[in-house]
């Protein structure tokens, strides 16, 4: 159980004037840098070499744009900033998670990480309800039909970004200590631990990654939705 306990919360890397830093800041501002590297070479190198018809790479990307701005469209005017958001928000959750895939410790994993996504969601949530209703409408938006129903919409509101992170965060965690609990009891074992439990690790980590990244796009564009109606 020590073992399991000592992936739950994420070492200290090194510290800048004697403030630590998580490793979980090292490794989610290494998937950045990896987003950015990539979105990079695809603009400079590949984008320019699109074809009408197109290849396999070409029908991939015009795909994932596709489905991000399909799903952004419920958002009306506001699809244009929400499609990028999203998208953005999706490959950094998927990536950081199959980080996992090399031994390396998800940013994922730490509810701070979380806790930072949800928190620019629900900011995004309430701009975009603001810019469409404007500060008064907004308010408004909170007592109708009823002023009883007030502060229970307020509360609803504010935890959005709780259930968010703590949504997100659970999934990916869970994975970890769910394979950390199939190598202890297997940890006796000679062949199997080498076969079983890296088989079942790329599992988990594929499902969380692509279906959380999912899952945290539609929340984001479905209460984006509902602040803009």
């Amino acid at each position: 159980m020590d073992q399991i306990a000592d992936h739950v919360a994420p070492k200290t890397a090194f510290q800048i004037f004697g403030i630590n830093v998580s490793e979980s800041v090292v490794w989610g501002a290494f998937t950045v840098l990896l987003l950015i590297i990539f979105a990079a070479v695809v603009r400079i190198f590949v984008i320019p070499k699109f074809k009408i018809v197109p290849g396999k790479f070409q029908i991939i990307v015009e795909w994932l744009v596709g489905c991000f701005d399909s799903m952004s469209t419920q958002t009306g005017r506001f699809s244009k900033y929400i499609g990028p958001y999203i998208f953005g928000t999706a490959a950094f959750i998927c990536v950081g998670t199959l980080l996992e895939l090399t031994g390396l410790r998800p940013p994922i994993a730490d509810i701070n990480t979380c806790a930072a996504l949800a928190l620019m969601s629900f900011f995004l949530i309430n701009l975009f309800g603001i810019r469409k209703h404007g500060p008064i409408g907004r308010i408004k938006y909170y007592f109708k039909p009823s002023a009883i129903v007030g502060p229970f919409r307020i509360m609803s509101d504010l935890m959005v970004p709780v259930s968010m992170s703590f949504r997100l965060f659970g999934s990916i965690l869970s994975g970890m200590i769910t394979m950390e609990i199939i190598y202890a009891a297997l940890e006796e074992l000679i062949v199997v631990p080498l076969v079983f439990p890296a088989f079942f690790s790329i599992i988990f980590t594929l499902f969380h990654a692509f279906i959380q990244a999912y899952i945290f796009a539609v929340l984001t564009t479905t209460f984006v939705a509902e602040a803009t109606e």
